[in-house]
């Protein structure tokens, strides 16, 4: 990869872990501050004095006030990654995926979508070499968009969570779930239009009633019921 520059990243959370790893994996210059490293005596400025480009791998609400109080990080190209976050003193460039604890292939770093504001024109020269595909957002639109993902991603892992939590509570290994899970996500990558199966789709009031009784104590009662009348108005 023909890519010289020197890249910083801020944070010690997953994001941040698996950035240095990503941009290690392909060779190129990267340094990692972070508290621990304040700790030892080291300033976020004077650790990252080298940096071209610095991504901030830290908590939405916390970034635009780092910038605040290190006013020098802006003599390089500061880069955030919230998908929500509007900044008037950082690029956006939402990393499209979800990070856990497990690292990843350096192939699977660069199938991530970078969503970038679509007021960044320089989004290309941060980071020149890297072939994730590349798509730009009204800032308008950030807080719908990540909306939509934290339903989509977060919403989704909950829900696959509490039935695994509730066939064990059935005495049934979570386990067998696992090929319906993965059908259920298969079939709508390949059609998103595709109609949702079911006691909804079909109608079935008394099934719909025994689902409510049992949840009655439940807090996803709420969630089901969202869905059930989602369902209803759409139809």
């Amino acid at each position: 990869m023909n890519n010289e520059l020197q890249y910083g990243v801020i944070g010690n959370g997953r994001l941040a872990r698996h950035l240095v790893h990503w941009f290690g994996s392909k060779g190129l210059r990267v340094l990692n501050w972070s508290r621990a490293v304040a700790g030892r005596g080291a300033t976020v400025e004077a650790y990252l004095a080298s940096a071209d480009v610095i991504l901030l791998a830290i908590s939405d609400d916390a970034i635009d006030d780092f910038i605040v109080m290190h006013p020098d990080l802006q003599a390089a190209a500061l880069v955030h990654c919230s998908g929500a976050l509007v900044s008037e003193y950082a690029i956006g460039v939402h990393l499209l995926q979800s990070f856990g604890d497990v690292l990843m292939t350096p192939a699977d770093y660069d199938r991530i979508p970078f969503v970038v504001d679509a007021e960044a024109a320089t989004i290309l020269e941060l980071f020149p070499g890297f072939p994730n595909p590349v798509a730009r957002i009204k800032k308008s639109d950030k807080p719908y968009y990540h909306a939509l993902c934290v339903l989509a991603c977060s919403g989704t892992q909950m829900l696959w969570q509490k039935i695994q939590t509730g066939f064990e509570a059935c005495g049934l290994d979570p386990t067998i779930a696992s090929p319906l899970l993965r059908q259920s996500a298969e079939a709508v990558l390949i059609d998103p239009a595709l109609t949702i199966t079911g006691p909804f789709s079909r109608g079935d009031t008394q099934t719909i009633k025994s689902h409510l009784s049992a949840l009655e104590q439940d807090p996803y009662l709420s969630v089901y019921q969202a869905f059930e009348g989602i369902h209803r108005n759409s139809n």
